[in-house]
C-alpha cells in the first residue's frame, strides 16, 4: 500500500510539473500573439506605397502548388493592389520547390490567374528563407528605384520580419487568422513556438551560417521526400 501511494505521488507531481509548465506556456503563448496582433493593428489604415512585397509561405503536400497561407497572403497583396495601395507586387520565394531556380514562380501564377497584370508582378527566383527573402528584395527595390514598400505575410511572420528590417517607408499588412477550431488553434500553438526558436536563431546565429543550416535542412528533407 504505501509503495503504491509513492508511485501515486511521483505521478501526481509529474502531472502537477507538465500541468504547470503547460499552463505557462499557454500564457506566453497568448500574449505573444496578442502583442502580435496590436502590432498589426497599429499599422496605419490608409496606407499606400510603390508595391507590396510577399514574402513566400507554405507550399502543399506535393510541393506543386501554393499552401493556404501563402495564398492568404497572396490575396492580401491583391486586395491591396486593387484598392490602388500599391502599384507593383514583388514575389520573393515561391517558385517550385523541388528545384529552387528556374522553375515555374508559384506565386506569380496566382497572382496572374486572380487578374493581377504580369507586367506589374516583379519575382526573384533563388531566395528560400526569410534572410535570402529579404537580400533579394532589396535588390529589387533598388533596382526598381521603389521608394516605398509594404511586407506582406502572414501575421506572426511579418512581425518576425519587421523585426529584420530597417528601412524607411516600410509598412506591414497581414491577413486574418481563422480560428474555428481545435486544429487551428492547434496550428497556432505550433507556428508561435516555429516563430520563437527563429527569432531565437535570428539572435544567435549570424545570417550566413543560418541560411546553410536552413539551406541544407531543406534539401535533405527534400531528398528524404522523394524517398518516402
Amino acid at each position: 500500500m504505501k509503495n503504491q501511494w509513492t508511485n501515486n505521488k511521483g505521478i501526481i507531481l509529474i502531472v502537477g510539473i507538465f500541468t504547470f509548465v503547460l499552463a505557462i506556456d499557454l500564457g506566453m503563448v497568448y500574449f505573444f500573439y496578442r502583442h502580435v496582433e496590436n502590432f498589426l493593428e497599429s499599422q496605419p489604415e490608409k496606407i499606400q506605397a510603390d508595391a507590396g512585397i510577399i514574402f513566400f509561405g507554405d507550399y502543399t503536400e506535393d510541393k506543386t502548388d501554393l499552401g493556404p497561407d501563402s495564398k492568404n497572403r497572396a490575396r492580401t497583396a491583391i486586395r491591396l493592389f486593387k484598392e490602388g495601395k500599391i502599384k507593383k507586387i514583388v514575389c520573393v520565394g515561391g517558385y517550385n520547390y523541388q528545384r529552387w531556380s528556374r522553375k515555374p514562380h508559384l506565386m506569380r501564377q496566382f497572382l496572374i490567374k486572380n487578374k493581377i497584370p504580369a507586367s506589374f508582378i516583379i519575382n526573384d527566383t533563388i531566395s528560400y528563407n526569410t534572410i535570402t527573402n529579404w537580400r533579394e528584395a532589396l535588390k529589387i527595390i533598388e533596382r526598381e528605384k521603389l521608394t516605398s514598400v509594404i511586407a506582406i505575410s502572414s501575421p506572426l511572420h511579418v512581425y518576425r520580419i519587421s523585426c529584420m528590417i530597417n528601412l524607411k517607408n516600410t509598412k506591414f499588412a497581414s491577413y486574418d487568422y481563422s480560428l474555428n477550431g481545435f486544429k487551428e488553434y492547434w496550428q497556432l500553438f505550433l507556428d508561435v513556438h516555429h516563430e520563437w526558436v527563429s527569432h531565437f536563431l535570428s539572435f544567435a546565429l549570424k545570417d550566413d551560417v543560418r541560411n546553410k543550416i536552413v539551406y541544407s535542412y531543406r534539401t535533405i528533407m527534400n531528398e528524404v521526400n522523394k524517398i518516402l
